[in-house]
């Protein structure tokens, strides 16, 4: 058996300092050149998603056309122009499509006749109907303030609470509140309402718009699009073909409307916008009046019609994605239209009834 010498000059050595820089520069740099490439196959995934959302959606209102030969009102009010100011009845076109998308207990759980008790308790209900009969009977002099508030303050012995417990009746007639977050609980969550790549992901509001009018106006009877106040559109009777329509597109900019049980902004939008397609509308918010402008200045004149004017406003749709905005055709395909679309293709894409087609080498 053969023994190294124990002087021998072979010894072990270690990285030094310089290589070891090296290697570590290496690896940086081949992360830099590797993060992209997996953050673009998120993104690819995240789209596909949000394509099959829209498909999804479109399947659910040709099969509501196949039943009632007419599209879902984009909103139901018996008024117009529909406000964002939650007021009236504004039932959207996504609560009526429920039942064409397996959503049936979702569905059964709307209150179409008072839509802001959607999703109560029957405990909720109770306490509510309770501080309305309690405000009904101080408005008609029946009690008086202090009788109303001592009343308040009883138990109910049925139910051993409050009666009408958590709402104020001395501050006005008690109505629904925290709709957003019954909505937002987590059997009631609707996530092919929601885009993957929207950094306003919340089960209460819709990624999705239908198209109302090709320019922006008011939410009306008027709209030009396919889905306006009480509109009653059919599939089978594009004036401009459904092949050249938009029905429903993305949005995920400002101004933001209520929940998607209803026909406001946040599920309709228009095509035109000042601002621009696909990008969000930077406002100048004043913090000592919570509005979107300076209107300390203002005459309550001109406050009050500043008020209504940014109630009116509806906005343009818009995306997270990189390049494009994902949108459903009337005749059930998606397309991701460039940002940068020239604003009159999309205007006339939008428009179901302008008479001027779009090829498609233009979108």
């Amino acid at each position: 058996m053969r023994y190294l010498p124990a002087n021998s000059k072979r010894r072990l050595r270690g990285f030094t300092m310089l290589e070891l820089l090296i290697v570590i520069a290496i690896i940086a740099i081949l992360i830099a050149l590797l993060l992209p490439a997996v953050q673009q196959a998120r993104e690819n995934a995240r789209r596909v998603q949000c394509q099959n959302n829209l498909v999804q959606l479109g399947v659910a209102l040709q099969h509501y056309n196949q039943t009632f030969s007419v599209l879902p009102p984009g909103c139901v009010n018996d008024v117009g122009p529909v406000l964002a100011d939650g007021q009236g009845y504004r039932i959207g076109w996504i609560a009526q499509i429920l039942p064409f998308i397996g959503q049936d207990g979702l569905w059964h759980q709307i209150n179409f006749i008072d839509p802001a008790r959607s999703f109560m308790s029957s405990e909720e209900k109770a306490s509510l109907d309770e501080a309305i009969e309690l405000w009904n009977q101080l408005e008609s002099g029946e009690i008086t303030k202090e009788q109303a508030v001592e009343m308040q303050n009883g138990m109910n012995p049925n139910q051993n609470r409050a009666i009408g417990s958590g709402y104020d009746i001395t501050q006005g007639k008690p109505k629904p509140r925290d709709l957003a977050g019954r909505i937002t609980s987590t059997t009631l969550s609707l996530d092919l309402l929601q885009c993957p790549s929207s950094s306003q992901v919340n089960s209460a509001i819709s990624c999705y718009a239908g198209v109302h009018n090709s320019v922006e106006q008011p939410i009306d009877v008027d709209g030009d699009g396919l889905l306006y106040l009480n509109s009653s559109e059919s599939l089978e009777s594009v004036p401009d073909g459904a092949s050249n329509t938009l029905l429903l597109g993305e949005h995920g900019s400002g101004p933001f409307g209520s929940v998607w049980i209803f026909g406001d902004r946040g599920t309709l939008r228009n095509m035109g916008d000042a601002e621009g397609f696909g990008f969000l509308r930077i406002m100048n918010y004043d913090p000592a009046t919570g509005e979107m402008d300076d209107t300390r200045n203002m005459t309550e004149a001109e406050r009050a019609d500043y008020k209504l004017t940014q109630q009116m406003r509806v906005g343009t749709f818009g995306s997270a994605h990189t390049l494009h905005v994902h949108f459903l055709l009337a005749d059930g395909s998606v397309r991701g239209i460039r940002k940068t679309m020239s604003q009159d293709v999309l205007q006339k894409l939008a428009s179901r009834k302008d008479g001027q087609l779009v090829s498609a080498s233009e979108f």
